[in-house]
Formats: C-alpha cells, structure tokens, sequence
C-alpha cells in the first residue's frame, strides 16, 4: 500500500511536471513588405500552454489615411492617426472550447473592442520538404485562409498547433511563414520552450464586443466612420471629406482579404 502511495504521488508530480514544461513564449517578427502599409514591421509575442494561446502585438502602428479636404477647395491634407494602447492588439485561442476572441486597441475611429471570431480549421497540406530554423527541425506546410495561400514552417519539436496571427492547426509549431504575394511575411525572433516565465493566459474583455461581421465592416469603413467623427466636432461650414479620385483598395494590404461568408 505504501509502495503504490508512493508510485501514485511520483507519477502525479511527473504528469505535473510535463503540464508546466508545455508552456512557451515566442516572438515573432511580422513584416509588411508593401511600401504602402507605414507600419512595416510588428513584434508579437506568442504565449501557450497546452490548451491555450494569446499573441499579443504592443507596438504602435501608424496608419496614413486617404487625404482629406475641407470643403472640396484644395487638394487635400495628409493624416496620419495613431493606433494603439499598452494592452495590446490580442488573439487569444481556446482550443478546448474552439474559440478565438480578438482584441483591438482604440483608434482615432474607433474605440477598444473585442471579436467574437469564427473558428475556422485551415485545410493545411504538410509537404516532404524540411528546414533547420535556429536550432529547431522543420517541415513545410501549405494552406489558404481568408483569401491568401501561405507556406508556413512548423517544427515537431514542440508538438503544440499554435502559429502567429491566425495561423494554426498544425502538429507544431509555426516558427515561419509566409503567403503566396510575399505581401506578409513571419519569423521567429526567439523562443523559450520550456519557460521559467510565469503568466496567465486569460480572455481579453472590453466594453464593446462584435461579431466578424460587424467588425470587418468597420475595417472596410474605418475612414468613413472617421470622416463622420471628425465632421460631428467641425463647427458650422466646414468639413472633410474624403479624397475620391484615389483607388478605393480596401483589403490589397490586409492579411484577410476574403471571408467564408463572401464565397
């Protein structure tokens, strides 16, 4: 009996053991190659454990709107807002549940919000081709979401299906990745698997929640929704107004160009 107490209690501490040491911090560095999006490069940072992950981007991105006039009488005045707050633009994934929730930092358009996103399973095709990246073993992988096709590189090694962005579902790791138009491109900054770092994964909350749809609407309208903003605090006779001859392109420099509910 003592001997079993005792085979139970070492099993029970190793079992607790291997729960903690798969819990990984990754950073990763997200450029933006095309010269017309200003904030060409974002450091997000990847926190997982075995059931949970949150990847967190605290930089400040600069977005240049479209130029705006007042009243139509000159050529326009360029604009540049300021997006971003010290928590942090979120995606926090819940795979028990297979839930992913969205976090969005106050803009000059819009205040905090989260987004009830939809779980999508991308139909990844995992090719013979292998990769050392750092010190990890990796093989190569292809597969289409929300309207762009990527080549990621994930690594067996840290057998967790977590990927920066949106970017998951693989029998490892995501450390690289990359779509077809080399619009956007992701590689690992640095790793620790397992850490010694404490923290706590939890759902990020704000006062304002929507739905996918209703905030890839906002996105589509963010300068008309500013526009509005900015005329409700003109005083009387003037206004702005956005600059029509420049080519509408609202979803060319954006990572999700196409939704499930557009096909």
């Amino acid at each position: 009996m003592k001997n079993t107490l005792i085979l139970l209690t070492t099993l029970f501490l190793y079992i607790s053991c291997l729960s903690q040491n798969r819990s990984g911090l990754i950073i990763y560095d997200i450029k933006y190659p095309n010269e017309n999006i200003s904030a060409k490069s974002v450091e997000t940072k990847l926190f997982f454990n075995d059931t949970l992950s949150i990847g967190v981007s605290y930089s400040t991105k600069f977005y240049s709107q479209n130029k705006i006039g007042i009243n139509q009488e000159n050529e326009g005045i360029g604009m540049t807002f300021k997006y971003g707050d010290y928590k942090g633009e979120m995606i926090y994934r819940n795979f028990n549940k297979e839930k992913i929730i969205l976090r969005f930092p106050k803009s000059a358009a819009l205040d905090e919000y989260t987004v009830n996103d939809t779980w999508i399973k991308i139909p990844w095709e995992i090719k013979e081709e292998v990769r050392k990246i750092g010190s990890f073993n990796c093989k190569k992988a292809t597969g289409e979401f929300r309207g762009r096709f990527y080549t990621a590189w994930f690594t067996e090694e840290i057998p967790l299906p977590y990927g920066p962005f949106k970017l998951y579902g693989l029998p490892g790791l995501i450390l690289q990745a990359e779509d077809s138009e080399k619009m956007f491109s992701v590689n690992m900054k640095s790793i620790e698997y397992p850490t010694n770092q404490e923290f706590e994964i939890t759902e990020p909350v704000e006062k304002e929640r929507k739905n996918i749809k209703e905030h890839v609407y906002a996105q589509d309208h963010i300068e008309d929704i500013l526009l509005e903003k900015l005329n409700s605090k003109m005083p009387r006779g003037v206004s702005f107004s956005k600059n029509l001859s420049k080519k509408d392109t609202k979803r060319v420099y954006k990572i999700e160009k196409l939704f499930e509910w557009e096909n």
